[in-house]
C-alpha cells in the first residue's frame, strides 16, 4: 500500500468524526488517526463556551459513570471537579481547494487474506505495510488477490475492541491461513498455522479467543475471561460517535450572572421577576448611560458591574437582593430539571429576541396573505391539521445557531432495543493516561421548523394513559406548569420523549415526498418539557428549503401520514415488539439524535402498549 495516512478535509457535515472512529469507504474500512483542532477563522465562534462546556460535561459524566457502575468496571469514575480537565476543540474547517487538512485516517484493521489460497497477513510494521501489494498473492503459484478481513473482536463485558491478531508460539505470525466454509458467515471461519497443519494440527475457531479484560496492561474488570463477539467493521457497528446538538445561546456581556443564566431565562419566561422590577422607579437616575434597567437585566444581565459601578440607590440594592433570592428559589424548585433544553426552545421560539422577524408562526403567515380566498382556504386546512394531529402551532425559524459536539463513542454492539441497556460509552481522552478529556464541536447556522403539540391535549393524554397522575387540565397555563415540572428519567418524561421522537421521525422520513428535502439532510432536536420538536437542515445546499416548505408544502407534508404509521411491512412482529424498525421509523444514525431509541408507532396508534393512542382515530 503506497499511502500510510490519508488526509481529509471537513468542510460540510462531517462533524461526527472523532479520534479512532472506524468507517467504511468503498471496499475497505478505515480508522481516524487524528483530528486537527481549529486554528483559522473559517469556523463560526462559539458564543457561550462556558454554558456549552457545562452541558457537554454533564452528559459525559452521566454516560461514563453509568457504564462503570453497570458493568462493575475497575475504572476511575469522573467527578464534577474533573470539568477543569475538559476542553472543547472546534473542528478545523478547510475549503475544497485548500491543501490543508482536518485530520488523517488509514486502513484498519491491517489484516488481509488471499481470495484464492486463504493466505492471511497482518501488519504492525509500517515498513512492511508500505511494501504490501494487495493485488498479488505472495505465494508464487497462486493467482489470487488480497482482500481485507474487516473483522474485529468485541467484549460485551468490559467494552474492549481489538483486531484479530494471531501468533503461533512455534512459528510466529507469518504462516496463517484463513478458511471460510461460508464466506458470509464469520462464525464458520477458522484459522490455522500452515506449518502446524503439516504436523496434523486442526484449524481453530477464529472467534474462540477470550478477553482478559486488560487494556494497556491495566485490568479493568474483575470478571473471568469472557468470549469475544465478532464485529464486522464495514457495517459501522464498532464505534459510534455520540453527538450532542444544542442551541448556541448568546454570551452575556459580563460573566457575573453566568452561573444563573438558565434560571434567569426561565424566571423571565415564567414572569417570576415582575414584582421585583415593579419596585424600581425607572424614572430615577441610573448611572448606566440611560439604559433601561429592565432591559439591562433581561437582555444583558450583570449584577456585579451594576454594584461596582457605584449604584447606591437603596431600591436598586433591594432589587439585587430580591433577584438573587428569587433565583435561589428557582434553583431549588427546578433541581434535576433539564433547564438547558427548556431554554433552548424558548430562545429558538424568539421569547427573548428583539428581532420578531426571525420567527414566523403559521398563523402569522396566513394573516400575511392578501388573497382572501387563498387565506380562508389555508386557514381551514391548517385548523383541520391542528385537530387531526393535535398540533398547537408550527413556526419557521430563519436563523438558528446550533453547535454539534461529539463527546465520545459507544463501543461495540448497541443493543438499544433492550430494556435498561447501558452502552460502553468511552470519552475522548487526550492521551492514554486519561488525565484530561475533550469534545469536538462544530458551530453552524441553519434554519428549521418548530412543531408545538397541543399542550392541553398532551397532558390529558398522559393522564388518560395513567402515565401522569394528575387531574385533567383545561387551560394552556395549567398544562405548561405541569409539563415544566416533569423531571428527566421519569416514566412520564420518557413516554413524552417517545411521542415527540416518533412524531419527528414520521415527518423526517416523509420529508422528500412533499418537501423536496431528503431525510439525510435533516436533523432533529426534542424539547420534552415544552412538548415540541425542531426539524432543521444539516445541508448547506438546502438552506432556504424549509422556508419554501413552510410557505408551500406544510399541509401536504402531513398527507397520508396516519396510513403510513398504521402499518409496517414487518407487522405484526414490529408492532408487537417495539413498534419501530428500519422499515417504518428508523433513520440513519447521523440524522437521529437518539440513535433510534425511544421510538414506538403504538404511541400514536394505541393497540398494544397504550390504552389510548395519541391519534385516537387510528385504533381499530
Amino acid at each position: 500500500m503506497n499511502e500510510q495516512k490519508i488526509n481529509f478535509p471537513v468542510y460540510s457535515a462531517l462533524f461526527h468524526v472523532v479520534d479512532n472512529l472506524i468507517f467504511t469507504r468503498g471496499k475497505f474500512s478505515y480508522k481516524i488517526d487524528r483530528i486537527m483542532g481549529d486554528n483559522n477563522d473559517i469556523n463560526l465562534e462559539i458564543r457561550n463556551e462556558e454554558r456549552l462546556k457545562n452541558k457537554l460535561f454533564k452528559e459525559i459524566l452521566k454516560n461514563y459513570n453509568s457504564r462503570i457502575d453497570h458493568y462493575k468496571l475497575l475504572l476511575n469514575k469522573l467527578s464534577p471537579a474533573d470539568i477543569t480537565k475538559f476542553e472543547i476543540i472546534k473542528y478545523k474547517l478547510v475549503s475544497n481547494s485548500s491543501l490543508d487538512s482536518s485530520g488523517n485516517y488509514g486502513i484498519y484493521p491491517r489484516s488481509f487474506f488471499c481470495n484464492k489460497c486463504g493466505d492471511m497477513r497482518s501488519f504492525k510494521n509500517n515498513k512492511e505495510w508500505e511494501q504490501f501489494n494487495p493485488k498479488k498473492c505472495r505465494n508464487p503459484n497462486c493467482k489470487g488477490k488480497y482482500q481485507q478481513v474487516p473483522l474485529l473482536r468485541f467484549c460485551e463485558q468490559c467494552g474492549k475492541v481489538e483486531p484479530l491478531n494471531y501468533y503461533c508460539k512455534d512459528h510466529g505470525i507469518d504462516n496463517w491461513k484463513l478458511i471460510r466454509p461460508e464466506a458470509n458467515v464469520p462464525s464458520t471461519w477458522k484459522v490455522i498455522c500452515t506449518k502446524c497443519q503439516m504436523k496434523g494440527a486442526k484449524p481453530s475457531d477464529i472467534l474462540a479467543y477470550k478477553c482478559n479484560h486488560t487494556i494497556y496492561g491495566e485490568k479493568i474488570c474483575e470478571e473471568d475471561y469472557t468470549r469475544f463477539r465478532p464485529l464486522v467493521a464495514i457495517e459501522g457497528s464498532v464505534l459510534n460517535s455520540v453527538v450532542i446538538t444544542v442551541v448556541d445561546v448568546p454570551q452575556l456581556k459580563y460573566n457575573a450572572l453566568l452561573p444563573y443564566l438558565d434560571y434567569i431565562l426561565l424566571g423571565l419566561y415564567l414572569n417570576r421577576f415582575d414584582s421585583i422590577f415593579e419596585k424600581i422607579d425607572l424614572k430615577g437616575k441610573i448611572d448606566i448611560d440611560k439604559i433601561d434597567l429592565y432591559l439591562k437585566l433581561k437582555n444583558d444581565p450583570n449584577l456585579k458591574d451594576l454594584i461596582d459601578g457605584g449604584m447606591v440607590n437603596p431600591h436598586l440594592m433591594d432589587m439585587v437582593k430580591d433577584l438573587l433570592y428569587e433565583i435561589e428559589s428557582l434553583k431549588l424548585e427546578f433541581t434535576g430539571f433539564n433547564l438547558e433544553n427548556i431554554n433552548d426552545y424558548l430562545i429558538l421560539s424568539g421569547v427573548f429576541s428583539k428581532d420578531s422577524s426571525n420567527v414566523t408562526t403559521f398563523i402569522d403567515f396566513i394573516n400575511s396573505i392578501d388573497d382572501s380566498n387563498k387565506k380562508e382556504n389555508l386557514e381551514n386546512n391548517f385548523n383541520d391539521l391542528k385537530e387531526d394531529f393535535k398540533i398547537e402551532n408550527i413556526s419557521y425559524v430563519a436563523d438558528i445557531r446550533l453547535i454539534a459536539s461529539s463527546i465520545g463513542v459507544n463501543l461495540g454492539i448497541n443493543k438499544f432495543y433492550q430494556n435498561n441497556f447501558i452502552p460502553h460509552f468511552q470519552p475522548l481522552w487526550k492521551n492514554k493516561s486519561k488525565d484530561s478529556l475533550r469534545a469536538y464541536s462544530y458551530p453552524f447556522e441553519t434554519e428549521g421548523l418548530i412543531f408545538d403539540l397541543d399542550k392541553v391535549y398532551v397532558v390529558n393524554w398522559l393522564i388518560e394513559n395513567k402515565i401522569l397522575h394528575k387531574n385533567p387540565v383545561k387551560t394552556n397555563e395549567e398544562a405548561i406548569e405541569i409539563l415544566f415540572q416533569i423531571k428527566e428519567n421519569t416514566p412520564e418524561y420518557e413516554e413524552l420523549k417517545t411521542l415527540l421522537h416518533t412524531f419527528a421521525h414520521v415527518l423526517i422520513r416523509r420529508s422528500s415526498l412533499y418537501t423536496g428535502l431528503d431525510s439525510d439532510s435533516c436533523g432533529e432536536l426534542l424539547f420534552v418539557n415544552t412538548a415540541s420538536f425542531l426539524i432543521y437542515s444539516t445541508s448547506n445546499i438546502n438552506i432556504g428549503g424549509f422556508s419554501f416548505v413552510f410557505e408551500n408544502s406544510v399541509i401536504d407534508w402531513f398527507r397520508d401520514v396516519k396510513l403510513e404509521v398504521k402499518d409496517c411491512v414487518f407487522d405484526p412482529t414490529c408492532i408487537h415488539e417495539t413498534g419501530s424498525c428500519f422499515s417504518c421509523i428508523y433513520l440513519p444514525e447521523f440524522v437521529c439524535s437518539e440513535f433510534n431509541q425511544a421510538l414506538d408507532r403504538d404511541i400514536l396508534i394505541g393497540k398494544k402498549r397504550y390504552n389510548e393512542g395519541f391519534w385516537v382515530d387510528l385504533r381499530d
